[in-house]
C-alpha cells in the first residue's frame, strides 16, 4: 500500500487538514524530507498531479509513491547520453553526482531545501567552476507521443504492448503539447526546479536539455542515439531577487507544515485521493 502509516495511530484528519500524531512526529521528524526542485512546483500548488497535502505526505513519509521502473530505468541509461551530446554542442564538460555517494542531496547544509543537480559545469582540473557564466545543466526526457497509463495500487503504470513497448494513446501529442507557435517553451515546473538550484548555488545562468523520445527508446534505452532524435537546448537566467519571494515562500510552508506536522487544507482532489486509499474523511 502506499501509505505506510496508519489513520488514528500516525496521524487524523481534522479540520479538513492531516495531522500527526505526538508520537508519530517525535518518532520521524528527524526523516522528514527536504523541498527539493522536483517538489516544489508541488508545494507551490503548481503540479497537476500531486497537491500540496499530497506532497507533504510524501515528505513526512505518511505516503509513498513509486516511480514507474521504465521511466526510471529510461533516465538511468538516456541521461548520460544526453549529457555528453551537451557536452559536445557546448564545449562544456559538466559533473554528474552518484546520489548514494551524496545521500541524494548535494545541499546538505541547508535544512530546508536540497536535491541535485543534473550536472554542473567543471574547469580543465576537473573542478567544479562557475566562471564566466556557465551554466548548470538540467535534463528532461519526454516522449513524442501521449502514453497509455493506468492506475495500480495508486500509482500510474505505462501500459505496454507484447514487445515491451508501451501504447500509444495520440501520436505526436506530447511533443506538440511543448511548442507554441513552434517555439519550445518550458513548464514551469521544470523553471522552478532548476531555478531552485541556481539560488542555492548562488548562480544565474542554466540550461536545458530536452531530449523527446520515440516509444521504441522505452523498451530499448540503450539503442537510444542522439543523432537520430530531437533534442532541444534552452537557456534560463535567474532574477535572483524575485525568486526571493518563491524561496521565502517555501520557507514559511515547510515551517508551518512539515515542521507542524500539519497539512495544507485538503482540496478536493485530496479528499479523492485519500478515499481511494481507504482513508476515511
Amino acid at each position: 500500500m502506499p501509505f505506510k502509516a496508519q489513520q488514528n495511530k500516525d496521524f487524523i484528519i481534522i479540520d479538513n487538514r492531516i495531522k500527526l500524531t505526538d508520537d508519530y512526529f517525535e518518532k520521524n521528524k528527524l526523516k522528514f524530507k527536504k523541498i527539493t526542485g522536483s517538489r516544489f512546483a508541488s508545494v507551490l500548488n503548481q503540479n497537476k498531479y500531486t497537491s500540496p497535502a499530497k506532497i507533504w505526505a510524501i515528505m513526512t513519509n505518511l505516503y509513498y509513491e513509486e516511480m514507474d521502473e521504465t521511466l526510471s530505468k529510461v533516465g538511468n541509461i538516456i541521461e548520460p547520453k544526453i549529457k555528453k551530446y551537451v557536452e559536445d554542442k557546448t564545449n562544456i564538460k559538466y559533473k554528474q553526482y552518484n546520489p548514494f555517494e551524496i545521500k541524494w542531496d548535494l545541499f546538505q547544509t541547508d535544512k530546508i531545501f536540497g536535491g541535485i543537480p543534473d550536472g554542473e559545469p567543471l574547469d580543465k582540473n576537473g573542478n567544479v567552476n562557475y566562471s564566466n557564466d556557465l551554466p548548470m545543466l538540467e535534463i528532461k526526457t519526454t516522449s513524442i507521443d501521449s502514453f497509455v497509463y493506468r492506475t495500480v495500487n495508486g500509482t500510474l503504470r505505462m501500459q505496454k504492448d507484447s514487445n515491451d513497448i508501451p501504447l500509444v494513446k495520440q501520436k505526436n501529442q506530447k511533443k506538440e503539447s511543448w511548442y507554441i507557435n513552434n517555439e519550445i517553451v518550458i513548464p514551469d515546473e521544470y523553471k522552478l526546479q532548476l531555478s531552485l538550484y541556481l539560488y542555492l548555488r548562488n548562480i544565474t545562468k542554466g540550461l536545458f536539455a530536452i531530449a523527446f523520445l520515440e516509444k521504441e527508446d522505452y523498451a530499448f534505452p540503450e539503442k537510444f542515439d542522439v543523432s537520430k532524435r530531437t533534442i532541444e537546448l534552452v537557456k534560463l537566467d535567474l532574477d535572483k531577487d524575485n525568486f526571493k519571494q518563491i524561496i521565502d515562500y517555501g520557507i514559511n510552508w515547510y515551517n508551518n507544515h512539515i515542521k507542524e506536522g500539519l497539512s495544507p487544507e485538503l482540496s478536493q482532489q485530496d479528499i479523492l485521493w485519500l478515499k481511494e486509499n481507504n482513508i476515511n474523511i
